[in-house]
């Protein structure tokens, strides 16, 4: 075999691999020998038939097919044994010619770790995210928030108020165009609570079960679904129900629920819970700037078949988070006004600085004699390096 190689863009290599007719015909030689193991032939034990016999009873693609596994092989082999690097994918193999009787000519193509340098990552200096301190309004809330969950619902037929909650069925339109992402049977919400768009929940203060009503409330320019951003939309709702949500009291008792013996004890651990959600919080800005500015510094070619796997995995995520919630991918994108397109060019921008930044940190790795074996060590070594005295 004569094999030679050439880089190609994109930290790509192509090896060539020449037979000459004479290797060619001793590949389809023992390809025949095998096959003739598991080759039955009247008259003959297994094996024993003549090897002219066993040619004619052989199928020409099968006995192709199992020459170029032979010469595949064995090529491979060869080009491991002689590369100075090792592939970061599984080969992909062109046939040019591969013929019994005639010269044959095979091409591997696979992409390999491309030379990576990290220049002055070390004086990357980024300042702490201020934590700012737990307040006893947003430990209040989540107390609340607590109590909501285990309210009493009480059918109540006076005038709706705040802290009420109510079934509400109602249909929105633009410019009389009614937009069934609008839509909705029986939804729930509680009013002063701000879990819907501004201005629909202060409508229906005042509503009664069984009313119906008609109003306009007008999107902020912000709201995620850009077809309705900054619209007025018109409303017509009929409430089904309204319920007085009659809270437990906030004592011993409500604590027992969460694990814990007193009030005292479930008000403290809420604080200490919202202090390390902060902190957290802070963290991950400031790993997220950190990795930003180690971006800069890495300098490589990327692979396509690294790109191409990032990007199968957020395509993956996706496709996941949309079934987990029985949501289309069609009524997806159509509520933020994109196409799928779209979000593949994101995908793409997004994998660019991903792979670079994992290839950076694999490279700082190796220079600290570190192996990064899965995703646990590349996260641990991360945020020793963020935590880092500069």
């Amino acid at each position: 075999m004569k094999i030679s190689h050439e880089k190609l863009p994109y930290s790509r290599i192509k090896y060539v691999v020449e037979i000459d007719e004479t290797e060619t015909v001793e590949f389809f030689t023992e390809a025949s020998k095998n096959l003739a193991a598991k080759t039955n032939v009247a008259g003959f034990r297994p094996g024993k038939a003549p090897a002219e016999v066993i040619r004619s009873q052989l199928k020409p693609e099968d006995l192709r097919e199992e020459a170029y596994a032979l010469a595949a092989r064995q090529a491979w082999s060869e080009i491991a044994e002689k590369s100075q690097v090792l592939p970061i994918e599984d080969p992909s193999v062109e046939v040019e010619k591969f013929e019994e009787g005639a010269a044959s000519r095979l091409i591997f193509l696979f992409d390999v770790r491309p030379e990576v340098k990290v220049k002055d990552w070390r004086k990357i200096k980024v300042e702490s995210f201020p934590v700012t301190e737990v307040t006893d309004v947003e430990v209040a809330d989540v107390l609340n928030s607590l109590g909501r969950a285990h309210a009493q619902t009480l059918v109540k037929l006076e005038p709706a108020e705040k802290g009420d909650k109510l079934e509400v069925t109602f249909t929105g339109s633009i410019n009389g165009v009614r937009k069934d992402k609008l839509a909705a049977s029986k939804f729930g919400l509680v009013l002063g609570q701000g879990g819907v768009v501004p201005g629909f929940e202060d409508n229906l203060i005042g509503v009664r079960r069984g009313d119906s009503k008609k109003f306009t409330v007008t999107f902020p320019k912000d709201h995620f679904d850009k077809e309705f951003a900054g619209q007025k939309i018109d409303f017509e709702t009929t409430v089904d129900e309204v319920f007085r949500l009659v809270l437990p009291p906030q004592d011993n008792s409500f604590a027992e629920k969460f694990g814990h013996k007193t009030f005292d004890e479930l008000r403290q651990a809420v604080k200490e819970d919202l202090a390390r959600h902060k902190e957290e919080e802070a963290q991950t800005q400031r790993k997220a700037k950190w990795l930003s500015e180690f971006d800069k510094k890495v300098e490589t070619t990327i692979p396509r078949s690294l790109l191409k796997a990032e990007v199968d995995r957020s395509r993956q995520a996706w496709s996941a988070f949309l079934a987990e919630r029985s949501i289309k991918p069609e009524d997806w994108l159509a509520r933020r006004n994109t196409t799928l397109e779209k979000l593949e060019e994101d995908w793409s921008r997004a994998a660019e600085s991903s792979v670079r930044i994992g290839l950076g940190l694999a490279e700082v790795a190796k220079e600290q004699g570190k192996e990064l074996k899965n995703d646990q060590d590349y996260q641990e070594f991360l945020e020793e390096l963020v935590k880092a005295p500069k």
